[in-house]
């Protein structure tokens, strides 16, 4: 199958990938034509949290990451939200040991999901793993995710602790998670040794962080102490520290922060301007002249790049509330077309309630009156990108 994008096709079938590597060929694509094609978000377990790909959950012994690896499988076996994040509902393969689970499962939820399968006994990563995951896949069909507690029992035992097995190793389960289209979470330790940044502390060399697509390492503000932070960092996720508390009663890492906080910024902007867009019906004109409009109902100063990246990354939100989007490229300015569809059903739809503090386009100041180089700081831009 092939996308088109105006300009090229964009090759995504694995099939003519390998056509262009074995000609001896670069598979390229211009930038021009990058930016304006239409790519299909990545698919996710947990929303802006756990994204396809392979992720390490790390924590020192006994901080309760295999409780926070069950919730979570619970979670997303359901469809129910991890502390606000949508989830991805689908069937959950979690690797460890029978009466530990049965026990932990009971303590956790009444409901165990008919969508999460445990399993006790695994082959290795050189010894049938991968074979196994993706008979599991096949059996099961839609797989979200699946967890590994703990890596090291499906590693070879090796005295070879070098970045190139760390990286080979997690190579290989990264591209089995990219080849069964699913989520793969290791529960992994900690180093001993003190690192000031968290991140660093994941067991074994910079290899294993490097070859996961997300690293969450989980840490405890002391051994006795119910509280905690998640610390997150990813490639398709935005950098995080969530603040846990663990509930020694029902035994769940629950936020401690309000659910409202989990709402991502791009969401939060693109729903501003689908509020503006119920009353107004239709923008025709560039980013810059967009933000002049909606500023002063922004929660954060944004560059007219940006806001047009995240008007392209969520086209399907904006469609699914009544508003189309197209962008017309000149050699010299790219113009933005934005038009509700009148649906009276689409108006009871409130994304931020800051519609009404939105002027009319002949109210706002022209850009000439700002000061050059001042960036206008409000409360609430901690969750904003940082201006380039």
């Amino acid at each position: 199958m092939r996308k088109s994008t105006g300009r090229r096709m964009l090759c995504t079938n694995k099939q003519e990938s390998q056509e262009v590597l074995m000609a001896g060929r670069l598979r390229t694509i211009d930038a021009r034509t990058l930016a304006d094609a239409v790519l299909e978000p990545p698919g996710y377990a947990v929303k802006d949290l756990l994204v396809q790909g392979l992720h390490i959950l790390a924590g020192a012994p006994k901080t309760g990451k295999s409780w926070l690896a069950l919730w979570l499988c619970q979670q997303v076996a359901g469809g129910e939200k991890v502390w606000g994040h949508p989830t991805q509902q689908g069937t959950v393969c979690l690797e460890d040991g029978y009466r530990r689970l049965q026990d932990r499962l009971l303590d956790i939820t009444e409901a165990p999901s008919e969508n999460l399968y445990l399993a006790t006994h695994a082959g290795t990563l050189a010894d049938g793993l991968a074979g196994q995951i993706e008979t599991f896949v096949r059996e099961h069909g839609r797989v979200s995710l699946i967890v590994i507690d703990t890596l090291q029992k499906v590693r070879e035992t090796c005295t070879d602790n070098t970045y190139a097995r760390d990286y080979a190793d997690l190579a290989r389960l990264k591209e089995l998670a990219d080849r069964c289209r699913t989520t793969v979470l290791l529960v992994h330790h900690l180093r001993k040794q003190y690192d000031s940044d968290p991140l660093n502390r994941v067991s074994g060399t910079a290899g294993m962080s490097g070859a996961a697509d997300g690293t969450f390492i989980l840490q405890r503000e002391d051994r006795s102490s119910n509280y905690g932070t998640l610390f997150c960092t990813g490639r398709d996720i935005e950098s995080k520290e969530l603040k846990l508390q663990f509930d020694p009663m029902s035994h769940i890492w629950e936020c401690r922060e309000d659910e409202e906080t989990a709402r991502s910024a791009d969401e939060e902007v693109i729903g501003i301007v689908i509020d503006w867009l119920h009353d107004e019906k239709r923008f025709e004109g560039t980013a810059s002249e967009l933000l002049e409009i909606l500023h002063d109902a922004l929660p954060c100063e944004l560059r007219p790049n940006i806001l047009s990246r995240w008007l392209n990354k969520h086209k399907g939100m904006l469609k699914a509330n009544g508003v189309s989007y197209t962008l017309r490229r000149t050699r010299d300015s790219r113009t933005i077309r934005l038009s509700c569809d009148g649906n009276d059903a689409n108006d009871d739809i409130s994304w931020s309630g800051a519609a009404s503090k939105i002027p009319s386009p002949s109210s706002q100041p022209s850009q000439a009156a700002a000061l050059p180089g001042v960036s206008r700081q409000r409360p609430g831009t901690e969750r904003c990108p940082p201006l380039p």
